[in-house]
């Protein structure tokens, strides 16, 4: 008796898993597929890495707990993109560093001046983490991912004015939090 509970336990585990799967498909896939088509500039690769992301997602253990979807799903697209350009550098015999960023030059970097750094992006990310999920959404896929207004607005499903709103208030909201020492 006690395998057949397991067995109930399991199942209603692995349908709420793909019920949230679905949710994070159509919450981010808009997103994502902006995020890869602005980076491989080809609709067909950006769809088929759109989908490797959620066929990632699928394969975890049911039980695995995200406590921060959105920053698991756009690691996994990056990881897929650097994976991406090393099999293209490894095709036509050149080797491409796992870095994501170019190399320092020459020399050490001053270390007050990265702690500085680091101290400024925690406040800003503090301040962003106090925003609604909407407008830190929209601010991030302008301000970082460089998407068009319109774009977004259509990811959306609002205006463009209530998407310049969204930016308004976060860069107002930003001012307001992050000061200088």
């Amino acid at each position: 008796m006690g395998q057949h509970y397991d067995h109930i336990e399991n199942s209603q585990r692995e349908g709420a898993a793909r019920l949230a799967l679905r949710e994070l498909f159509e919450r981010y896939r808009g997103a994502l597929l902006a995020y890869f088509v602005r980076r491989t500039r080809n609709q067909s690769d950006a769809e088929d890495l759109t989908h490797d992301v959620f066929v990632r997602l699928g394969r975890l253990d049911p039980a695995t707990e995200l406590h921060n979807a959105e920053a698991f799903i756009f690691q996994t697209a990056a990881n897929l993109l650097r994976d991406r350009a090393r099999r293209a550098g490894a095709q036509r015999g050149v080797f491409v560093t796992s870095s994501p960023m170019p190399e320092p030059p020459a020399g050490e970097p001053d270390p007050e001046r990265v702690l500085g750094a680091k101290v400024e992006l925690s406040r800003v990310m503090d301040a962003l983490s106090t925003l609604s999920e909407k407008t830190r959404n929209i601010f991030i896929l302008r301000r970082l991912e460089q998407m068009k207004c319109e774009e977004i607005a259509a990811f959306y499903g609002i205006s463009i004015s209530a998407v310049e709103q969204h930016i308004t208030k976060a860069l107002a909201h930003l001012a307001r939090t992050i000061k200088r020492p």
